[in-house]
């Protein structure tokens, strides 16, 4: 099987007009809608009617495959706290159904694995989530962001301090992939 088994057909207009100009799609996926999936080293792109958006895989929290469904959980940067954390919280899953075996599946959970560099789940009066270094392709260094457990309020008091030294703490550790 050939390696970018996706060359031998012509990418939808609408996805080459999106691209950056350093970014290549590495796969891309059918699905029984009718509607592609694509991956870049920036992100999962859909392809929909005349439309391709891409979501960046820094906003992607979780990515899993179950009866040729894709089930992503995609976040929304809701505010940042004055040292740049970003302070997400989970948009709705959204799925998309493969309309054959594809490596997508493969390439989406290494690109989501790998931009995880360090997390650690903070539970604090108020609120609670997950501390996670992420990095961010394009760019130098790690980015930080915290993802709200539901119902957590980002403006507790002390939070922000807590959020900043879990970070902290994480960035001195070995860091994953």
């Amino acid at each position: 099987m050939a390696r970018f088994p996706w060359r031998r057909r012509v990418l939808p207009p609408q996805l080459s007009a999106a691209l950056d100009a350093e970014e290549h799609i590495q796969v891309i996926a059918d699905l029984v809608d009718g509607n592609q999936l694509a991956v870049s080293r920036f992100g999962l792109w859909t392809v929909q009617d005349d439309k391709a958006s891409r979501l960046g895989w820094e906003l992607v929290a979780k990515a899993r495959l179950s009866a040729r469904v894709l089930a992503v959980i995609p976040t929304q940067v809701i505010d940042e706290f004055a040292d740049g954390t970003q302070v997400l919280i989970d948009e709705p899953t959204r799925e998309y159904v493969l309309a054959g075996r594809s490596a997508l599946t493969d390439v989406v959970h290494s690109r989501v694995r790998r931009s995880v560099a360090a997390s650690r789940h903070l539970s604090y009066p108020g609120a609670s989530g997950w501390v996670v270094l992420r990095r961010v392709p394009g760019r130098d260094g790690l980015t930080r962001q915290v993802r709200l457990d539901h119902g957590s309020d980002a403006r507790a008091a002390g939070f922000a301090a807590a959020v900043m030294a879990v970070a902290d703490q994480l960035a001195a550790l070995p860091l994953q992939g």
